[in-house]
């Protein structure tokens, strides 16, 4: 596809002035949310709270206050006695090993069994090469053609030397091989919908070639020209770090708008015209609805990370809405780790004649990963959280990332390991966004040794010497195990994966055990720490209740206060208020409710009850009708449409 501006030759003045610095070519992380440790110690001040850790601490020092009070009411020995316990309670249990090697069980309380593989199931080959089709599925080279998708160096992609020397610094010396067929069709302007296996480099695969396209800009007018759309926030920062570090070396601008950090700084950076803008789907389209100044008429190319669960989770209607705004005349590049039907569905609406490509396909299971799985037995369930502090105190201690069924579950996880001892952080929804990036650069800098999340963290995100992920609570389709699992053994590196299996989740041990063969084996935890570490948990709940106690009484207050503000605000400055422009929402709170509960419908999550059912067809009526309306106004002019909308305006005021 031609691209929609010209290209000039940069001269060698251009980048002469920035040949200092260059690389050692030691490694470096893709990203560094290091600035967010002081914003939330800040937001905790502004809104006089104190964090969990805090809670924690204070629990743990109140409960030895009245250890030591009992302790002065006794005997000499007594004192020993209690102080001996106190230690045992609260302390890795260090006891069970011994008791583990007196009756035969090995020290990480282990029975490898393997799980047999089915007789039709055949393992991939590990050496398989890289697929590239047309949207017929038919070869785009010939093998006959001799063509190879490898490449010994980025030299060979023909990049400019800016960019050549950023990969160097970065430690980037080989492309995968995604990256060396991605690039050379990327710039000849190709549209590619990209499939690879987490953690092959799809994020370099089109940063790259879109930066050498921008070397080559009409830079006096600038314009918005790249535009990557991510599912979630962490992810798009994540990108967007890792974009301005292959950029370090040019004059390529970059800016960010996701949800979760301040709206005005967003939409001054997107005023300024920036050359690359990765968001989140909602929070640019408010942007696009509601900030003067701010379009896409010269968007050059637009990439979709992580298409698939874009969609899963309820952004089809945006990314059409995004789709509708761009100029026809563009590059579309698509990327995922999974192909669905309805990612499928969306590259015929988005991509011309697009190429496929397929690298290291996503089902098949990485070469150094360790996969297990442990049974708990319908009458042990109560003792699901013991059998996780057993895991995590002895054979799994640093770097794990264990992924929970819900928020509430990851908040109680944290309280338990932070009374246990352990060193742990939380990553879920009901956290603010300074919360989940501080979270993220704890677990990165190994300041703590857990990272307890919801699926988040499940898609994209590389955080390097992930050794253990742990699915507390098993995933509902091998689609999610497979991402999760992809958090650890990346690049080669070795790594493990256990999986919490109940009664109920024996359909998908089965479709796990298919795809991991005979390498699966069963782990077995020993009777006695299970035990031990549920006596503990027992006498932990009443800190367990004080501390969640705490945080509802803070919650309260803060909202208390929060309305009181509001008022304020509204009594002295309610001229100024109510004289702003009225902002247009894509979608209502009440619409994106209905829209993710019909995809939640649609992909089995839920029981399909009457109501779930009827907020499905709702939601389906609803998007049909907007995507009416949009069809109507689509064709009108620009500056109409505007008029269009001041006449609301209007008509609201």
């Amino acid at each position: 596809m031609t691209p929609s501006f010209v290209f000039e030759p940069p001269s060698d003045e251009e980048y002469s002035d920035k040949e200092q610095g260059l690389g050692d070519g030691n490694f470096q992380s893709s990203w560094d949310f290091a600035s967010y440790f002081e914003i939330v110690s800040q937001e905790h001040a502004r809104g006089s709270t104190t964090s969990v850790d805090f809670k924690i601490t204070k629990a743990l020092l109140q409960q030895l206050t009245l250890h030591h009070s009992a302790v002065d009411e006794d005997d000499e020995g007594i004192s020993s006695e209690c102080e001996s316990d106190k230690q045992e309670d609260y302390k890795q249990p260090e006891s069970d090993e011994e008791d583990d090697q007196e009756e035969g069980d090995n020290d990480d309380h282990t029975k490898p069994t393997p799980i047999q593989q089915p007789e039709d199931e055949e393992e991939g080959d590990d050496d398989s090469p890289l697929n590239i089709a047309d949207d017929n599925n038919q070869p785009f080279f010939a093998p006959s053609e001799g063509m190879s998708f490898h490449a010994n160096s980025f030299i060979e992609l023909n990049l400019s030397r800016p960019l050549l020397r950023a990969c160097e610094k970065l430690g980037h010396t080989k492309p995968t091989p995604i990256q060396a067929a991605c690039i050379p069709l990327a710039l000849a302007g190709r549209d590619i919908c990209g499939s690879a296996i987490t953690g092959s480099g799809k994020t370099a695969a089109f940063a790259l070639p879109t930066l050498e396209r921008l070397l080559f800009r009409p830079k006096r007018v600038p314009a918005i020209r790249v535009l990557v759309l991510t599912p979630t926030r962490e992810l798009g920062l994540q990108v967007l770090s890792m974009i301005e570090k292959l950029a370090q070396f040019t004059d390529i601008r970059c800016c960010q708008a996701v949800g979760g950090l301040p709206l005005k700084a967003q939409e001054a950076a997107l005023r300024s015209k920036p050359d690359i803008v990765v968001a989140t789907p909602g929070r640019i389209i408010d942007h696009l609805h509601n900030s003067m100044s701010v379009d896409l008429e010269d968007l050059a190319v637009l990439i979709l990370d992580e298409a698939d669960r874009l969609l899963e989770i309820g952004f089809s209607a945006e990314i059409r809405e995004l789709i509708r705004l761009c100029p026809k005349r563009r590059q579309t590049m698509l990327f995922s780790a999974t192909m669905t039907t309805e990612v499928d569905e969306l590259v015929k609406l988005s991509l011309t004649k697009p190429l496929r490509l397929s690298a290291d396909p996503s089902a098949r299971r990485p070469v150094a990963l360790t996969e297990e799985v442990v049974r708990i037995r319908r009458m042990r369930e109560v003792n699901k959280e013991a059998v996780l502090l057993a895991l995590c105190s002895k054979t799994f201690t640093s770097r794990v990332i264990i992924f929970s069924g819900t928020k509430l579950a990851a908040h109680r996880l944290k309280i338990l390991f932070g009374l246990a001892g352990f060193k742990a952080a939380e990553l879920h929804g009901n956290l603010s966004q300074d919360q989940r990036l501080h979270a993220l650069e704890l677990f990165r800098k190994q300041k703590v040794d857990f990272l307890i999340a919801t699926e988040l963290v499940s898609r994209g995100i590389d955080i390097a010497g992930v050794q253990t992920v742990i699915n507390y609570e098993c995933p509902t389709h091998l689609t999610s195990y497979v991402h999760r699992v992809g958090r650890t053994a990346r690049a080669g590196r070795e790594g493990y994966a256990v999986t919490f299996v109940t009664d109920n989740d024996r359909s998908l041990l089965k479709t796990i055990a298919k795809r991991a063969g005979s390498k699966l084996k069963s782990r077995i935890v020993a009777e006695q720490s299970i035990i031990k570490w549920s006596q503990i948990i027992e006498q932990m709940e009443d800190q367990v209740a004080a501390i969640l106690l705490e945080e509802r009484e803070e919650q309260a207050l803060r909202k208390a206060e929060m309305e009181a503000t509001k008022a304020e605000n509204m009594i002295a400055h309610k001229d100024e208020i109510y004289s702003r422009r009225k902002k247009t929402w894509f979608q209502t709170e009440k619409q994106k409710k209905m829209v993710v509960n019909a995809a939640k419908a649609s992909l089995g999550r839920e029981n399909h009850s009457g109501n779930e059912v009827i907020s499905a067809q709702q939601a389906e009526d609803l998007k049909m009708k907007v995507k009416r309306k949009q069809e109507r106004e689509k064709n009108l002019p620009r500056k109409m449409r505007r008029k269009l909308e001041a006449a609301r305006e209007m008509l609201r005021g």
